[in-house]
């Protein structure tokens, strides 16, 4: 018999506490294993999030596979096994070097360095989507974040001095000040703006006076912190986000004088010195970098007429010349070309591979969606049962308007999950959508597309693109790059392979 290792995963360590057991997974690829002769030598299993590649079981399961020469790996399907492109490239390395397969059991395929090109790529855009999915939920939750600042709510852990708290009013999260160290760092603004004062020598006289007694957490006052803490516009009623200094809703506990004396010891008088950006569209912009310096292309346009691209030659002795936007547009043009002809056999593998990343999201998607509007009749029953207990008076007032306040949190919590589920799908399809569109007719999108639209366009599929002696390597992403590969070549279509007994 062949030996083989099964690798597991749930989808986080809160669906594995509410029930998402991994046995169900373990069933289906044991009965695998035995159907088609496998011998399981060891298993693999993770409960964790796969938003970031480093899981604990993944890696050992990886090293185990080179260390013992196995050549199987059984697995549920693509995204159990990855959920991004760095586990991609460690499961691709794998095959091509140590010569494993790859058994996606729910999906029916196995995957080597010898598959053909239709199952990679099917495969390829397996992973593609699995990682859309999972980037669409964080852009969600940044999304609500933004939303926060736009309120002058600091989206994020309170500094020292302050403490993160529940409004039961408002019911919001919201930043108080925190009365045990508030004092500290009253004393730390007021000793500093003295001028008289290093940081460690404030750090000394704050701890000389008892101030630093009460830092949680076991934290320590050491230099860099205390310059973060004076540096931090956040004490008086202001917060950084993204570069950006916003209005806050916290209450300020340092005075705005004593502030800005202490701006004013840490590095002089401030002088506000403004640089101003290209912001014209040009098509090109953010695509290329320099391929002889590797640094930036940036656009200008001369006589008011025509754009040229050039290495800004930042610290470098870089001899590229400007190149003329006309050029770079033919040379792009060559590149969608190759899409221009698409087949339909093509197209046909295009609607193949998203349909099946479909299901590989769907089946993801429904547990985790549906856990969540469980746990949300789960709670609207409990505050229905409550209130008919109050109205009965079997609790009393304070209980009830306590436990009403948990309860209506929670819920408003979970609704904020779901639409968060619900962005991500609308983006899931449109993204599909827009793959398939690209394949059938990019280069008529390209031309009708303003600078603008070009430009995005563009940054949508191209990745790592350079430009050298005029010539540029545009670089499509995935799945473009597979598609431009097996467009058609002269006559005949790389779509269509060879035919099979049964087609």
């Amino acid at each position: 018999m062949q030996k083989a290792v099964t690798y597991v995963r749930v989808s986080s360590k809160e669906q594995h506490e509410q029930g998402y057991s991994p046995d169900a997974q373990k069933r289906l690829l044991w009965g695998f294993a035995r159907q088609n002769g496998f011998d399981i030598v060891e298993e693999f299993e993770d409960a964790e999030t796969a938003k970031q590649a480093g899981r604990t079981a993944f890696n050992a399961m990886l090293a185990y596979v080179r260390e013992r020469g196995i050549k199987h790996i059984i697995v549920e399907k693509t995204d159990r096994l990855q959920r991004n492109f760095a586990d991609c490239v460690k499961v691709d390395d794998l095959m091509k070097e140590c010569d494993v397969t790859v058994h996606l059991v729910k999906e029916g395929s196995s995957i080597s360095k010898d598959s053909n090109s239709n199952d990679k790529f099917v495969y390829g855009i397996n992973v593609l989507m699995a990682k859309r999915f999972i980037d669409n939920l964080s852009e969600e939750t940044k999304k609500g974040m933004d939303e926060k600042v736009e309120h002058g709510e600091y989206p994020s852990k309170a500094p020292l001095g302050y403490l993160n708290a529940h409004d039961p009013v408002s019911r919001k999260n919201i930043i108080v000040p925190d009365e045990q160290t508030k004092p500290l760092i009253q004393a730390l603004f007021s000793l500093y703006a003295t001028g008289n004062h290093s940081l460690q020598s404030v750090i000394q006289a704050v701890t000389d006076k008892g101030l630093a007694s009460n830092l949680p957490d076991n934290r320590t006052l050491n230099k860099t912190t205390t310059a973060k803490i004076l540096n931090s516009p956040f004490y008086i009623g202001y917060f950084r986000w993204k570069k950006q200094t916003h209005k806050g809703t916290h209450e300020a506990i340092v005075d705005t004088d004593v502030w800005e004396r202490v701006q004013d010891v840490l590095k002089g008088k401030n002088v506000n010195m403004t640089k101003k950006h290209n912001v014209e569209p040009f098509v090109f912009k953010g695509v290329l970098t320099c391929g002889e310096c590797q640094r930036s292309v940036t656009a200008e346009r001369k006589k008011g007429r025509y754009v040229y691209y050039r290495c800004t030659k930042y610290k470098t002795n870089c001899q590229q010349r400007p190149v003329r936007e006309t050029n770079l547009l033919e040379q792009m043009d060559e590149v969608l070309d190759k899409f221009e002809g698409i087949s339909e056999t093509g197209l046909a593998y295009v609607k193949l591979a998203l349909k099946q990343s479909l299901e590989t999201k769907r089946g993801w998607h429904d547990r985790a969606y549906e856990s969540l509007l469980a746990e949300k009749t789960k709670l609207k029953k409990r505050l229905d049962r409550m209130y008919e207990d109050r109205l009965d008076e079997k609790i009393s007032a304070s209980l009830y308007d306590e436990k009403r306040t948990a309860y209506e949190t929670q819920i408003e919590n979970l609704d904020q999950k779901i639409a968060k589920h619900d962005r991500a799908d609308v983006d899931y399809y449109d993204f599909g959508v827009r793959i398939l569109e690209l394949a059938k007719k990019a280069k008529i999108l390209f031309e009708a597309a303003n600078p603008s639209e070009k430009q995005e366009l563009l940054s949508f599929m191209l990745s790592n693109s350079t430009l050298k002696d005029g010539k540029a390597e545009f670089a499509l992403k995935k799945p473009f790059s597979l598609i431009a590969k097996h467009s058609p070549l002269r006559e005949r279509s790389a779509w269509g392979g060879q035919w099979e007994l049964n087609p």
